[in-house]
């Protein structure tokens, strides 16, 4: 076989997500959902004095972490629920803080 074709017939490594095997196509669907949740609170931090940013993606870091083995969907979906209410009143927040600048 010519070298360019032994590089081919190589698959590439499975991802640690897909070697789970109590993860369902809507656990991987939630996941997704729950990642954009997460990277949409820690932009709203950008506005933020430095210490007050810092403290908030403790926080926020800190709440993900303690659902991180979290397999109950139903559950999933009420914690993302309650973390986009949370991110709108963040975000909120946020604008009046910048408006009484």
């Amino acid at each position: 076989m010519r070298p360019a074709l032994m590089l081919l017939s190589k698959a590439p490594p499975v991802p640690k997500f897909f070697k789970d095997a109590d993860m369902s196509l809507n656990h991987f669907l939630i996941r997704g959902q729950v990642i954009s949740l997460y990277r949409k609170l820690m932009r709203c931090t950008k506005g933020l004095k430095k210490s007050d940013a810092e403290e908030l993606r403790l926080w926020i870091r800190a709440d993900f972490e303690r659902y991180r083995n979290e397999r109950d969907l139903d559950k999933i979906k009420s914690l993302i629920t309650s973390g986009q209410y949370q991110m709108h009143s963040l975000q909120s927040s946020v604008s009046l803080a910048h408006a009484s600048r």
